[in-house]
């Protein structure tokens, strides 16, 4: 029976930037209050002794099975670990005991063996450690309902968005000039509904209005690309104004959580933006 998980025994002995040292050191002398140097060292003679104790027990299933369990869990917990270090960048410690998102992520990491999720939240415990209050409780809340696949789709559906928040309200309808690349993403309206019972997705569609007394022309961005939009409508300029059509919106978690993933740009989605994101008495500009 081993007294250290591997992955924790590797942070004692792995070499790591003064500040990720210091961020390390700092969580395991909060959980165990020892430093993990020293909880190291005396890693081989306690694991003797546990192992000593043990050995004369009975070994009931529900002891074996409680060790096994906290045996997966400061696993998970010590990679979890692993991974945030590399991304601490604040020489200064500015986490208090009341912190509630950060010492509630590294509790929820013990739960977390897929890796792509300890990647992301290890990303989150990083960010929060260095630079307190960047997070809500609500991202801590919405992390806990997320699994790989809920991930993978938010990611994926976020490969639709413009303007970085935003995704045509029209698109859910499946047109069938956009069938054929929406049914390559596996998207569809009940992708969206499931993203916003996660509340990553506000959970209802909305119109934006802009007054454009100076007839300035307005842009949509989708990536690194932009369709540019131009006024047509002569008249009264106090009259004339941007009607965006009705879109679905990245919630405030939503946006957190987009800061941390890839999702990658679609061509024939763009040239459907071009060919049916219409802006009432606007042209585009080619």
């Amino acid at each position: 029976m081993n007294y250290l998980p591997q992955p924790i025994k590797d942070l004692a002995t792995a070499k790591l930037s003064k500040v990720a040292d210091k961020f390390v050191d700092f969580v395991i002398l909060k959980y165990t209050g020892k430093s993990i140097k020293v909880f190291e060292a005396e890693s081989d003679i306690e694991a003797d002794k546990v192992k000593s104790r043990w050995e004369v027990l009975e070994k009931p299933f529900w002891l074996q099975a409680e060790a096994t369990k906290m045996g997966r869990q400061y696993s998970n917990f010590g990679n979890t670990l692993s991974k945030s270090s590399k991304m601490i960048i604040t020489s200064e410690n500015k986490i208090a005991d009341d912190n509630d998102v950060f010492w509630g992520l590294l509790e929820h990491s013990k739960e977390i063996s897929n890796d792509e999720m300890q990647e992301l939240i290890a990303k989150i415990i990083a960010g929060e450690y260095n630079a307190p209050g960047t997070y809500s409780m609500s991202m801590l809340q919405i992390i806990k309902m997320l699994g790989k696949s809920e991930l993978e789709l938010f990611e994926k559906i976020c490969s639709l968005l413009i303007n970085s928040d935003q995704i045509p309200q029209d698109l859910f309808s499946l047109p069938e000039n956009a069938k054929e690349f929406m049914n390559e993403l596996g998207l569809d309206f009940r992708s969206l509904q499931l993203l916003q019972s996660l509340a990553l997705f506000l959970p209802n569609d909305m119109t934006r209005s802009m007054k454009n007394h100076e007839k300035k022309n307005f842009k949509i961005v989708y990536f690194n690309k932009n369709i540019l939009f131009s006024p047509i409508t002569p008249g009264d300029v106090n009259t004339l104004k941007i009607s965006i059509p009705g879109f679905f919106g990245l919630s405030p978690v939503g946006k957190q959580l987009l800061k941390h993933l890839n999702p990658k740009p679609n061509d024939h989605y763009f040239n459907w933006l071009k060919d049916n994101y219409k802006i009432s008495n606007y042209k585009i500009l080619e």
